[in-house]
């Protein structure tokens, strides 16, 4: 897998869904984790989906690469290619104006900077396409699989894309004090150089990790973050997927 390539087309979803979180974040009530700026994945349009301000959200499609706005099931389209920010924000705000929102209250005061510069789509060629529809299907392996677990747990969050992180991610709350984390992860320094599912624990008590028995699907993770992945590198599909969040639950639920 080329690293740099794949890496470098994600840091481009990335800043584009930034648009996204401000625009719910900038008319929605602040919720105490953040989530009235949290983005949602669909399946069947292969985009990302703002939350809805009355009838309105901002979608950004993967395979078309543009940005939609839709009042119901009315929408305004902007083809993103070459466009750098201040066109992204002008076309906007104009566009929320029209649809009869207050452009002055649209900000991007989301309580975080990404480390990265600004960066977007100029044009596309073969691998390029090749890398988005594999992020697409990354995607949707993750948003499957959490929707299969979710059925079975009462206390199970809301599937999110977080917009500081970009990851995909679903929490299982045992009680108050302890629960269960889920989801899929882009790149970073600390835990794997590629995309990455994840599985992770959460408590006030210190969790016990030693002696761990082998996982059927992906490696233990123990250090500055302590959990298990599965890199997108590895052989795996959605079965694989499934089975290691159950298995992950199963063998950390009882060390918490």
């Amino acid at each position: 897998m080329d690293q740099f390539h794949i890496n470098t087309i994600q840091n481009k979803f990335h800043h584009l869904s930034q648009y996204l979180a401000a625009f719910s974040n900038s008319f929605l009530t602040k919720k105490e984790d953040d989530s009235q700026s949290a983005l949602t994945w669909s399946i069947e349009k292969s985009a990302l989906q703002s939350q809805k301000v009355k009838d309105f959200y901002i979608e950004l499609n993967y395979k078309d690469i543009v940005l939609r706005i839709y009042r119901e099931s009315e929408y305004k389209e902007l083809d993103l290619l070459g466009l750098t920010h201040s066109g992204i924000d002008s076309w906007i705000r104009e566009t929320i104006s029209d649809y009869g929102l207050s452009a002055g209250n649209f900000h991007y005061n989301l309580g975080f900077k990404l480390e990265t510069d600004f960066d977007t789509f100029v044009a596309l060629d073969t691998d390029d396409e090749k890398i988005i529809f594999q992020l697409i299907e990354e995607r949707n392996i993750a948003q499957r699989a959490l929707e299969k677990l979710k059925s079975n747990y009462n206390n199970a969050t809301t599937i999110y894309v977080w917009p500081h992180h970009f990851d995909t991610g679903m929490l299982i709350n045992i009680d108050k004090e302890k629960g269960i984390g889920l989801g899929y992860a882009i790149a970073d320094t600390e835990v794997n150089k590629l995309p990455y599912y994840y599985a992770y624990a959460w408590s006030n008590n210190t969790i016990n990790y030693a002696q761990l028995p082998n996982l059927k699907n992906g490696n233990w993770v123990l250090g500055n973050w302590n959990g298990a992945i599965i890199s997108v590198e590895d052989n795996y599909d959605l079965n694989t997927i499934e089975n290691f969040y159950i298995d992950f639950s199963t063998i950390l639920i009882k060390r918490i």
